[in-house]
């Protein structure tokens, strides 16, 4: 008896050691409890992953689903004992290369687990929607329930999970997954509401109602309340093919767990996370090269930079790289504004208001756009005054370069014309005075007289003629 015993205690110490890294996707899930727990595990993660990405409008169509800019490693352990000893106690937080959670094999993961895998999958995918909005998804995709290939959404959440305004939203957005009504529009609702953020807009355009009528439906809903989970599409997938497991060896789970323990605190040094810790541009370049898709490195890099189209091109990097990140369009408009690129800073700015997380900060963010267009109405004038007067001196080199083209052409015409002569000597003026008397006056007449002479009649020789004295000037 006590043999089989100490084999028993063997067996499942070597179980325990024995760990294993199964994956699709984003997803990994690092298990020691098991083959079947771990690939369930990771079958109804990966259909959350499908159902939310075909709501989402990234299912179909050529798209591949939602990916994340991290992967998601899911450490299972076998027991409740295990998993408290390495538990962080949130659901989701930084590892130095992978984004880290962890939970127990037999036990279904709670909502405020789901709520953030869906508040993850969301901030990586979808172009910016109403907080509120965004939360309310959160919260109806906590409700899924997955066998095998079978999914059903919209399960009724218990008593006081939520706050009224909260449960309300909620109660929408399970009203339009699961009324044949509406399911089948949702995904339109979405995308219209990602690409506008009116919620006007997407109400008309994905089920021909306006706001105030869908809320009137809503009231009636909730007034009934009758909420059931209804089936939706799953993925196609056999979890016991399709999942790719791998052993993994001592040293990268001791690794793993350390990391665990440290709960997002500090990194391996030589990881993404502890390369961008350093904070050189060498150090930057690497985490670059090491995750390609983060931002973080790239807007650490525009920080450190003194080269102002340097510093552009990397918070430019960095924004497209992270769309929802209002904080990098914003540092984008300030530095294209201090370049004096005021278009592109006001393109800038209109993206840093519609990826703000909120309307307080959306409203801060309007403020600092608004002073933006003052400065850009002052270099405006300044840049008009500046075009009129580097206008007016091309005018003059004009004018300039073409007089001087015409004093040339006269000297070449003269020079050709003199040739073989003396120099041109510029005639002495002279004029050889009469003797006589001399009269000042205004000439009002001349009389041409027989002998070629002439007589001058003015206002002086009358007034001479009328005082007695001779005619004068024949």
């Amino acid at each position: 008896m006590k043999y089989v015993a100490f084999i028993f205690v063997c067996l499942a110490a070597s179980a325990a050691d024995r760990w294993v890294d199964y994956r699709i996707g984003p997803f990994h899930v690092i298990s020691n409890a098991g083959d079947k727990a771990a690939r369930e595990k990771l079958n109804q993660i990966e259909q959350f992953r499908w159902v939310l990405g075909t709501q989402l409008g990234k299912v179909g169509m050529g798209k591949a689903g939602l990916d994340t800019m991290w992967p998601i490693d899911i450490v299972l352990f076998a027991n409740q004992r295990e998993y408290l000893a390495h538990s962080a106690g949130k659901p989701f937080f930084e590892g130095g290369s992978a984004t880290l959670s962890a939970w127990v094999a037999d036990t279904a993961f709670p909502h405020e687990w789901l709520k953030a895998l869906a508040r993850l999958l969301i901030d990586d995918n979808a172009s910016r929607m109403p907080d509120n909005l965004e939360t309310a998804l959160c919260d109806l995709f906590s409700t899924i329930q997955v066998t095998n290939t079978h999914v059903k959404l919209g399960a009724p959440l218990s008593t006081n999970e939520l706050p009224p305004d909260r449960l309300r939203l909620w109660a929408k957005m399970q009203m339009l997954a699961t009324l044949p009504d509406y399911s089948g529009k949702l995904r339109v609702y979405l995308n219209n509401i990602q690409q506008t953020g009116d919620e006007g807009v997407a109400v008309r355009n994905a089920f021909d109602l306006t706001p105030a009528k869908l809320d009137a439906l809503l009231d009636a809903y909730i007034k009934a309340g009758k909420f059931e989970a209804a089936p939706v599409n799953g993925e196609p997938l056999d979890p016991n093919r399709d999942f790719p497991e791998k052993p993994l060896d001592k040293a990268f789970i001791d690794g793993l767990l350390a990391e665990l323990d440290a709960g997002g605190k500090n990194f391996p040094p030589d990881s993404p996370r502890g390369l961008v810790e350093k904070n050189t541009h060498a150090s930057l370049e690497l985490a670059i090269k090491a995750n390609p898709r983060w931002a973080e490195p790239h807007a650490k890099l525009a920080a450190i930079s003194t080269n102002s189209l340097e510093k552009m091109k990397e918070l430019k990097t960095a924004a497209a790289l992270d769309p929802r990140n209002a904080s990098y369009w914003q540092a984008l408009a300030e530095a294209q504004a201090a370049a004096d690129q005021y278009e592109d800073a006001a393109k800038s700015w209109s993206l840093a208001e519609k990826a703000a997380v909120n309307e307080a900060e959306r409203a801060k963010i309007h403020i600092a756009k608004m002073a933006l267009d003052t400065a850009r109405a002052d270099f405006s004038e300044a840049e008009k005054k500046r075009r009129a007067d580097e206008a007016a001196r091309d005018l003059e080199r004009v004018k300039a370069a073409a007089a001087a083209e015409v004093h040339a052409a006269e000297a070449a015409a003269r020079e050709r014309m003199n040739a073989g002569k003396a120099p041109y000597q510029k005639p002495v003026e002279w004029i050889d005075e009469p003797a006589g008397q001399k009269m000042e006056g205004k000439l009002t007449r001349v009389d041409c007289l027989s002998g070629g002479s002439m007589r001058f009649d003015s206002a002086e020789r009358r007034r001479r003629l009328d005082q007695g004295h001779g005619p004068g000037f024949e």
